[in-house]
């Protein structure tokens, strides 16, 4: 059985029309812009089996656009293209033809929850692995942005890792830890931890498994009062088993990975 897993991610610029005062906001709430933005991520584990231990490394670069449009009061459509993606893994021979241009379409709040998204229809199984959280990376955050401001958010979703069903439940802490200065722009330093778990299952190959999973992320993300997202980047742990039931096989898959968003021209 071969696994191949990485987290991808994408990021959003986003204006929002009120007075701002120095890195004092409120009523931040995303609204019609566009903006480019470069995307890295590097994921190296090991994937154990009866059989023994392997070892594996993904890196992936990618160019995505992000278009964003008032679709009700409280909705907020994300149009993110795919204009470009790279992948480099020892062995990997995907064809990425497919993706060049694909579009994933997101509804959410004007803060950034997630409601619903659709995903680019007829994508190879393996290649809708590589890119299934695109539309679902929009940043989060709160309108009272000002120093010391923290809240909390839970998040349950179905999702479907290797076509697998998982319940997963996400805990994200959210706090405003000071501020910086990215490019000549003064922006709040919104620190991000996480914690997730998951559980479901499903088939692979034709044969029932049952999948579980735990994680946990730590990174920062940056925007201006006026509300420019100005980048941010992350480390993610993860920890999955597979249990292959007519084999009575356990698989078990340790990931860490890196990422980076930065805009671009």
């Amino acid at each position: 059985m071969t696994v191949r897993m990485a987290s991808l991610s994408a990021a959003l610029l986003f204006v929002a029309p009120y007075a701002a005062a120095p890195l004092c906001a409120q009523g931040v709430e995303y609204a019609p812009g566009t903006k480019k933005f470069r995307v890295t991520s590097t994921t190296m584990g090991s994937q154990s089996t009866p059989a023994g231990t392997s070892s594996f490394e993904v890196g992936i670069e990618e160019q995505i656009t992000v278009t964003l449009m008032r679709h009700a009061k409280d909705t907020v459509m994300a149009t993110m293209t795919l204009d470009s993606i790279a992948i480099s893994s020892p062995g990997a021979a995907l064809d990425l033809s497919k993706l060049k241009g694909a579009k994933y379409v997101s509804l959410v709040s004007p803060t950034g929850k997630y409601y619903s998204g659709k995903v680019p229809d007829g994508l190879d199984p393996q290649l809708s692995q590589l890119t299934d959280d695109i539309g679902k990376l929009l940043p989060t955050f709160r309108g009272n942005l000002a120093p010391g401001v923290s809240w909390t958010d839970t998040v349950s979703a179905r999702i479907r890792p290797m076509g697998l069903a998982v319940d997963r439940t996400t805990v994200s802490n959210y706090r405003v830890d000071g501020d910086t200065t990215i490019s000549g722009e003064k922006a709040f330093r919104i620190q991000r931890t996480a914690s997730a778990t998951g559980a479901g299952s499903g088939s692979m190959q034709g044969s029932p498994v049952i999948m579980e999973m735990s994680g946990t992320s730590a990174g920062s993300f940056f925007i201006t009062p006026t509300g420019i997202y100005l980048g941010g980047s992350s480390k993610d742990d993860a920890l999955i088993k597979l249990t292959v039931i007519q084999q009575n096989m356990e698989v078990t898959i340790k990931q860490n990975g890196i990422k980076k968003t930065e805009p671009i021209k």
